[in-house]
């Protein structure tokens, strides 16, 4: 997902001096005449809704004057972003709504809205070649206060070792409104771009169209950092140069390394999460992005008992750029072949890491070595294909269908 490019062009295309007369919602305007109160089920969109672009930047979208045409008037009010230069702030915008969906054509970008049988809103915003997604929640009744995200955020202690101690894992997770005990799935994470920029390690991955697709089915949904990345304990060593300024490293042992790191640490992670009492016995479901996308790709092949299926969102370990890329991605792809079960691999069109030339042929190396599976290729919103997870339209029934097939085995 582009957070820092969409941010960036937020700065350009949404700052502008605070509107006068306006009250405070956890650092969130909105006009002082506004009293935001929650929607109800009877209502559909009207009321008050919040939640984190990117899992980072707060947005509250209140939807008015709701016509039986299907048009309504919102107010898009966003925090401050002050390290990307996003000042907090409000506009009024007219919007469409077409069945359930919602549609803000804004000052150079469009948003959309869709709310869900849960009860939230699934979010996209558009600008450019810039895409990002949220989970709006609708605000909380009779109190007037945001509710930004339903994920909860944990440390997790593992057997794993390094330098004598315990690693502890920072885990983000997310679950279904009623309490009792249900599959996990488990989303990993992908690379730091270039790898070139130590602080992008430290931010914490989080999904929340994957998330929010995967507990309207009934998963309890976790996304661990591995070993260096986010809160997690440890070093994050996943194939580098020696000289780690450079980046990540091209070299076919050394990236091959860094991915056995990777596998390690999820398999600890596994090992601890499934031991919660709130996790039903029985197979995970794995999914990720990017790395994260061949790294469950290639669990599962080691690991096929212990997992009911895989979701790879454009998954690939090292950029067809690199002069091994084929060959370490495709090492990875063989030992995901091992799994027994059909799989699902999601691509988009002008992947700037991966062409469909270059992830088809990985496919096709897959199937060659008794790998089970489908390949899916989409058009993404904005033109950026390495971004597809946020385009949750786009890939939900394909991974639905994917998900009912469980139950025809």
């Amino acid at each position: 997902m582009l957070v820092r490019p969409i941010l960036c062009l937020w700065a350009i295309l949404l700052a502008s001096a605070l509107n006068a007369q306006t009250g405070d919602y956890d650092g969130v305007p909105l006009p002082e005449e506004i009293k935001p109160v929650s929607p109800s089920d009877s209502d559909g969109f009207a009321g008050a809704w919040s939640g984190l672009w990117g899992h980072r930047l707060k947005h509250i979208l209140v939807v008015d004057n709701v016509q039986p045409d299907g048009n309504a008037d919102v107010i898009y009010a966003y925090g401050d972003m002050v390290s990307w230069g996003i000042t907090r702030d409000w506009q009024r915008y007219p919007a469409r709504i077409e069945g359930n969906t919602l549609t803000v054509l804004g000052n150079g970008f469009m948003a959309n809205y869709q709310k869900l049988p849960s009860g939230v809103l699934m979010a996209g915003f558009q600008a450019g070649q810039a895409f990002s997604q949220a989970v709006l929640l609708p605000f909380g009744q009779n109190t007037y206060e945001p509710k930004w995200t339903s994920a909860k955020f944990e440390q997790v202690t593992t057997e794993l070792i390094e330098n004598g101690q315990p690693v502890s894992f920072e885990v983000v997770t997310f679950k279904p409104a009623v309490a009792r005990p249900y599959p996990l799935a488990i989303v990993n994470h992908g690379t730091t771009g270039d790898g070139k920029n130590p602080a992008i390690a430290k931010l914490t991955f989080v999904d929340t169209a994957i998330a929010q697709f995967l507990v309207d089915r009934g998963y309890i949904v976790a996304f661990p950092q591995r070993r260096g990345r986010g809160k997690s304990d440890g070093v994050y060593d996943e194939g580098f140069n020696e000289d780690r300024a450079t980046g990540y490293s091209c070299d076919t042992d050394t990236s091959l390394a860094g991915a056995e790191r990777a596998i390690i640490d999820l398999d600890h992670i596994v090992e601890a999460i499934t031991k919660r009492p709130d996790i039903s016995s029985g197979p995970i479901l794995l999914s990720g992005v990017s790395r994260g996308g061949i790294l469950s790709m290639a669990y599962a092949g080691r690991k096929p008992t212990q997992v009911s299926g895989v979701i790879n969102f454009v998954g690939g370990w090292m950029a067809e750029r690199c002069p091994n890329g084929a060959e370490i991605n495709d090492a990875l792809f063989t030992q995901a072949s091992k799994f027994p079960h059909d799989t699902l691999s999601l691509y988009g069109e002008n992947d700037p890491f991966y062409s469909v030339a270059h992830t088809k042929e990985r496919f096709q190396t897959f199937k060659a070595k008794g790998g089970q599976g489908t390949y899916v290729v989409f058009d993404v919103p904005g033109g950026n294909g390495h971004a597809l997870s946020a385009a949750h339209g786009l890939w939900a029934p394909v991974a639905n269908a994917y998900l009912e097939s469980f139950d025809r085995r």
